[in-house]
């Protein structure tokens, strides 16, 4: 008997002991701590920042084209055909001061397609032009010159020499070689000049259809 109620009462004693040490329930069993006692900064404000990054491209500018116009500026030349054996001046605009050889090969190319005048000067009949102190010394293709009538002759050289002094600037005169040789040609008035003799326009002013202060033909062509 004394042993059972030794035993109920170690039983009571430890009830009461594990109470005394359980965890408190209920709103008045916990108090504040005070802040000097928080450790490790468990009372910091853990605060959370969110960055957004925004790339801005930089703005290419406008490429602008520019539309870009050239514009040849012309002059008027006289280009010396033949109408039934005179000799017929008409205009065809080049570029400024174009060469000797330049107005030889628009000439050697014949009249413009519609107009009605010939020409007795070939393709490859003026081998070169070439001027010296106001005199153009044209040098002639002998097989070309040949096949140029002797009757025609005197017209053919008129067209060279019409238009070589009719179209280029500070030339005056104009001598004949033939492969290279100074050579008599025939002037409009039927005679022979003398070898290498400088020519001039009243040489051929003769063979004009009308004087050049009434030529109203022309044309006009670009190079």
């Amino acid at each position: 008997m004394r042993r059972t109620a030794f035993a109920t009462g170690i039983m009571v004693a430890g009830v009461v002991a594990i109470a005394a040490c359980g965890v408190p329930t209920g709103g008045d069993t916990f108090g504040e701590i005070p802040p000097d006692q928080i450790q490790f900064g468990l009372d910091a404000t853990s605060t959370t920042s969110t960055t957004s990054t925004s790339t801005t491209l930089p703005t290419t500018p406008a490429t602008t084209m520019l539309e870009t116009t050239t514009t040849i500026r012309l002059e008027p030349v006289q280009i010396y055909f033949l109408s039934r054996g005179r000799l017929q001046p008409i205009t065809i605009d080049l570029p400024p001061g174009s060469s000797p050889d330049q107005v030889a090969d628009v000439l050697e190319a014949g009249p413009p397609p519609g107009i009605a005048l010939d020409t007795l000067i070939r393709d490859g009949l003026i081998v070169s032009a070439v001027e010296t102190a106001g005199v153009l010394a044209v040098d002639l293709d002998p097989a070309t010159f040949d096949r140029v009538p002797s009757s025609q002759q005197t017209e053919a050289i008129g067209q060279i020499v019409l238009t070589m002094l009719s179209s280029l600037r500070g030339v005056g005169q104009v001598t004949f070689t033939l492969g290279g040789e100074p050579i008599p040609v025939k002037k409009g008035n039927g005679l022979l000049s003398d070898i290498g003799e400088p020519l001039s326009y009243d040489d051929y002013s003769n063979l004009l259809v009308a004087p050049r202060s009434t030529d109203t033909t022309s044309t006009t062509t670009g190079q």
